[in-house]
């Protein structure tokens, strides 16, 4: 059991050291931030943009983690 999680969590320590990956990970974010602004502002269009942009962002991620 001690080896599984040994495994693992080295894997995220692996993961998140890379300066490429905080960027990415900033990037959703800061995407996410502004599609809830801009739906909240009213701009409807520019919401939608942002939200496929942000799932775009987020699958790239998860193909370059894989």
């Amino acid at each position: 059991m001690n080896t599984t999680n040994g495994i693992k969590s080295k894997k995220w320590k692996e993961t998140f050291s890379s300066v490429d990956d905080l960027f990415i990970i900033f990037g959703i974010l800061l995407n996410g931030a502004s599609a809830i602004v801009s739906l909240i502002e009213g701009h409807l269009i520019a919401g939608l943009i942002l939200i496929v942009c942000e799932i775009a962002l987020i699958v790239a991620y998860v193909l370059k983690i894989i």
